[in-house]
């Protein structure tokens, strides 16, 4: 019997096989094709609700227009231009899920409907839609209280005891830690290598890191100062040489508190000289506020001072805050010195003594911490610090 003939039935056969095997592996090109798509523009949409809510740190939450034009750039950055086949919808604050209605979220959906099909186009269909999203949202969870911003300067720690298990240390310039005992969760040097003759580090050492900026536009009371400063004008001088009572907020032109035992608690404006010198003084809800060519205050000779900030209003958390332009440097080296809250003098060197066990946050050109007693930093309190951060929430 012949079989020749029976040869040629095997050929659809394959023929069939072989499309089939192409259908899978065109498939498997288009869809490996796809997730790189979507992965892009996953990034791009991270990127975006991140960029939306970072820009609501400095202006205040909700700004949904604010968090959109932010949001959409930098998709666009990312090659994903609203417009077209593209969209970029974004909603502050997000309109379903988890975060539904977080005044401070931001939630970002990018539709693409033109991702192209290839091996696959047989099947009828020549693009195909991809759609994600993302929720950013601003939180309270920074835990750096101390920086020291000024790049070319030195920070003493010589002999110091810093305590602060729970902060971060962040310097753009050098340390010297000569004989000190720095206990802290990290401690970042932007500049030389410091010295570290005889120092203990019972947690972090110090590492080199990149320079830091300064926090104070996502520190909601020290960018309402920033904006918007107290008033200077009708700056009274008072002489309170042992005077004993409330001091008055406003704005002093000169300011003596020389062996005076004063309480305080408002807006304090030093426009000109302060002396502390033998004063005791207790001050709640305080904000003492330094302009350009004023003399900064010096603590050093101070009986006693507890003072802590507002909790509430414009300048809340806000202790003490220095324009950046002004460089003279207050001095808290008094004993029995102890803050609470935001101390900005971003360009000041500055001694310090002051902290001892409050929670209290740093934002200093350089200082001195020599010596005498501890300084004992708080752990910032879960959720509630007063720089905030930026989160990818979902």
């Amino acid at each position: 019997m012949k079989r020749n003939a029976e040869a040629g039935h095997a050929l659809p056969l394959v023929a069939l096989a072989l499309a089939t095997l192409m259908g899978f592996g065109g498939m498997a090109a288009d869809v490996g094709y796809w997730r790189y798509q979507e992965r892009q523009q996953q990034s791009a949409t991270d990127a975006a609700a991140i960029g939306g809510a970072q820009q609501l740190l400095r202006a205040s939450c909700p700004n949904n227009g604010l968090a959109t034009s932010a949001a959409q750039q930098d998709a666009a950055d990312n090659s994903f231009t609203n417009g077209g086949s593209v969209s970029v919808v974004v909603n502050n604050p997000p309109s379903a899920g988890a975060f539904n209605g977080d005044q401070c979220a931001v939630m970002v959906q990018i539709t693409t409907s033109n991702v192209p099909v290839f091996l696959t186009r047989l099947s009828g269909r020549s693009f195909m839609t991809t759609s994600t999203k993302a929720i950013a949202r601003i939180v309270n969870d920074n835990n750096s209280c101390i920086f020291l911003l000024s790049s070319g300067s030195q920070t003493n720690f010589n002999g110091a005891t810093v305590n602060a298990p729970g902060c971060s240390i962040a310097m753009n310039g050098t340390a010297n830690f000569n004989g000190a005992r720095i206990t802290a969760a990290h401690i970042g040097y932007a500049g030389s290598t410091p010295n570290e003759n005889g120092a203990t580090f019972p947690m972090a050492s110090p590492a080199a890191m990149p320079p830091v900026a300064d926090p104070c536009p996502e520190i909601l009371g020290c960018a309402a100062l920033a904006s918007g400063a107290p008033s200077t004008g009708n700056c009274i001088s008072f002489n309170g040489n042992g005077f004993h009572g409330t001091l008055p907020p406003g704005c002093y032109s000169h300011l003596n508190l020389n062996g005076a035992t004063v309480t305080m608690s408002g807006t304090y404006v030093l426009s000109g000289d302060t002396n502390f010198n033998g004063a005791t003084i207790t001050g709640t809800g305080v904000t003492l506020y330094v302009p350009a060519g004023s003399t900064a205050p010096n603590f050093n000779g101070v009986s006693a001072a507890t003072m802590t900030p507002p909790t509430t209003g414009p300048y809340a958390g806000v202790l003490y805050y220095q324009v950046p332009s002004n460089t003279s440097g207050p001095n808290f080296n008094g004993t029995n010195v102890n803050l609470s809250g935001l101390v900005y003098c971003p360009a000041c060197d500055v001694n310090f003594n002051g902290a001892q066990g409050g929670y209290l946050v740093l934002v200093l050109g350089s200082a001195n911490f020599n010596g005498g007693t501890a300084k004992d930093f708080a752990t910032p309190p879960a959720g509630q610090t007063l720089i905030r951060n930026v989160v990818l929430a979902q």
